[in-house]
């Protein structure tokens, strides 16, 4: 019989605790540009909280387990607190008419939409009232308005995004419509 070597079982230890960390969820921070319907560019800082999934040296992809935006600049006392969801955040702005700051989002998985009560439109819709986000249905009026937020998201991270960059990103044919802008109609595959 023989005795385990201390150093092997340690450095082993800490081989398999890197593994797992390595499988935890992954926060990707970058800034964004968006421009409000008024015209005016706002920067926002996003952050996603990603959980991986997928086998080691396969394919693999990741679940949203959350993402916030906060407006950065410029600073006005009337801008909303951070934003937090589940949620992929689609178009922010201000509604013209309330002066209310309002975000669309929508999602990535079925099990969200399912959570949402299968909503006709794979939306569900944000408004900042008396210093708090609240959920509520999609605003009809809102139906047509082009993204103004990345929904792309690389699990790899994202760089700092400009209103061109964006516009780059949103060329890219293999987007669905549903995440380029408010879409009518959609087809589910859940």
């Amino acid at each position: 019989m023989h005795s385990a070597n201390p150093v092997r079982y340690v450095a082993f230890i800490f081989w398999v605790l890197s593994l797992l960390a390595g499988c935890g969820p992954k926060t990707i921070a970058w800034t964004e540009d968006v421009q409000l319907q008024s015209g005016e560019i706002i920067q926002t800082r996003r952050t996603a909280l990603a959980e991986p999934f997928g086998q080691i040296g396969g394919t693999g992809g990741w679940e949203n387990e959350g993402m916030t935006v906060e407006i950065m600049a410029p600073a006005h006392p009337e801008n909303p607190g951070p934003w937090s969801a589940k949620f992929v955040p689609l178009v922010f702005d201000r509604d013209p008419e309330t002066k209310e700051w309002f975000m669309v989002a929508t999602f990535y998985s079925c099990t969200s939409w399912y959570n949402l009560g299968r909503p006709k439109l794979p939306y569900t819709e944000f408004r900042y009232r008396n210093s708090q986000w609240v959920q509520q249905a999609l605003s009809e009026k809102l139906i047509g308005r082009e993204a103004n937020m990345l929904t792309s998201i690389r699990s790899s991270g994202e760089p700092n995004h400009t209103i061109s960059s964006k516009q780059l990103i949103k060329r890219n044919p293999k987007i669905e419509p549903e995440y380029k802008g408010i879409v009518a109609k959609w087809r589910t595959a859940c």
